[in-house]
């Protein structure tokens, strides 16, 4: 009897790697200089080029109108950034690797040369990686919560689940304690941070994972991180959902039809009742909702009264009030470049509305704006992963999902020259 042997190509391999190491894994590495080099980071860097001159060779100065578009509204902010540097110099040269990384490469290799590969991957394959990803870091997460409070330390894998820069320094320089218990941080090393990214994909997980134990265990994780900027994100994502169902409602009015909407309302109350329960984990109980403080952000906020018209100060690194800190640091310009950055999704559904017709760019347009909306409390912007999950978000949106059939994808007459070629190199 024989067996048929498969043998992985790249467009298995690329994608397993990608997910387990920016998803799973996104904390992995080194440090040089203070700046992180993770090993998902690291592949990125070294897959690049090779698929970026494949395309450029192949197909050179070609793209869709509404990646033209996206990478226009990039420019302002991109200038800005450079010009500033070279204008008021930097806090350290950490500055300007996470600002180069965070809105040049990540833009470039998400938005500019991986859609041409998307067709290439397994779209089912890619689906339970990408779920799997997400439930493990989730499990990971909630055992290490428990773990913690009995053991008196954590469980830290260096140079895989911690960075070896900080192996051994989570308790003390992560800012975690919340009275007994410190939040949930996974293989993310911070709560806020694990929260944050994690909610920019949960649309997408609750889309492609079938089974309603494995979402309520990534829910119950964000919980656990005891976070109020992320259990406001996942409250927002219900009304995001209840919104989509507005137009039904009010064309019953005034009678009350709820329909479709049920669902989503149940799923707000529910999600309320969970953060309810996640302050028993909280030594500070509903004080830790109202502090006045901002959980130490208070800082921040004279930046809204004490702005310029542009950048006047040393580039430093985005703080947890994104906005404010924007503000404060390239001034009234600046922030309405950023600003346009994160509403241009927003723009293209308003020009474009059929580019949400699918619910895989429906999902991922949520995420986005789910992250705008928390970025005005803490963003952890330029912190790894948070981008790498914003920019994937954003190509779904342009391209659907890798291996997604590409029958409503957004004209663009090259892709057929372009997918022979591609084809043919990474299969």
């Amino acid at each position: 009897m024989r067996f048929a042997v498969r043998i992985p190509t790249l467009a298995d391999v690329i994608p397993w790697l990608l997910l387990t190491f920016l998803v799973l894994f996104p904390k992995g590495g080194v440090k040089f200089a203070g700046i992180p080099l993770t090993w998902g980071y690291l592949f990125l860097g070294l897959i690049f080029i090779p698929l970026a001159l494949l395309r450029l060779v192949r197909l050179p100065m070609r793209g869709s109108p509404l990646t033209i578009a996206v990478f226009a509204s990039l420019l302002p902010f991109q200038f800005l950034f450079l010009f500033s540097i070279w204008l008021n110099g930097d806090d350290g040269p950490a500055v300007p690797v996470a600002l180069l990384t965070s809105f040049i490469f990540l833009p470039a290799i998400f938005l500019g040369v991986f859609p041409a590969y998307l067709h290439l991957i397994n779209y089912e394959r890619f689906r339970r990686q990408f779920c799997f990803c997400i439930l493990a870091a989730a499990l990971w997460g909630i055992f290490l919560f428990f773990y913690h409070p009995l053991m008196g330390h954590y469980i830290e894998i260096p140079y895989l689940t911690v960075n070896i820069a900080d192996y051994g320094l989570l308790e003390t320089t992560k800012h975690i304690d919340r009275g007994g218990y410190l939040k949930l941080i996974s293989t993310y090393n911070n709560g806020n941070l694990y929260g944050v990214a994690t909610l920019i994909l949960f649309p997408l997980y609750r889309l492609l994972e079938p089974k309603a134990w494995k979402r309520n265990v990534v829910r119950i994780a964000l919980v656990l991180t005891l976070s109020r900027t992320v259990w406001f994100g996942l409250i927002i994502e219900q009304f995001l959902s209840l919104i989509v169902q507005l137009p039904t409602i009010l064309g019953s009015f005034p009678r009350i039809r709820p329909g479709r909407s049920l669902p989503q309302i149940i799923a707000i109350g529910a999600t309320v009742c969970l953060v309810l329960v996640g302050l028993l984990f909280n030594g500070n109980g509903l004080g830790f909702l109202f502090n006045g403080g901002l959980g130490g952000r208070e800082g921040e906020i004279p930046a809204f009264s004490q702005q310029t018209l542009v950048p006047t100060v040393p580039v430093g690194p985005i703080a947890e009030l994104v906005y404010a800190s924007v503000l404060a640091s390239y001034g009234i310009i600046g922030l309405l470049a950023f600003l346009l950055i994160f509403f241009m999704p927003v723009i293209l559904l308003i020009f474009n509305p059929w580019l949400a017709q699918t619910p895989s760019r429906r999902a991922a347009v949520k995420g986005l704006i789910l992250y705008s909306i928390v970025a005005s409390i803490d963003g952890a912007i330029l912190l790894i992963p948070v981008l790498v999950f914003y920019f994937f978000c954003y190509m779904v949106l342009l391209h659907g999902l890798p291996g997604e059939s590409t029958a409503n994808r957004p004209a663009a007459p090259h892709l057929d020259a372009e997918n022979g070629f591609a084809r043919s190199v990474l299969t």
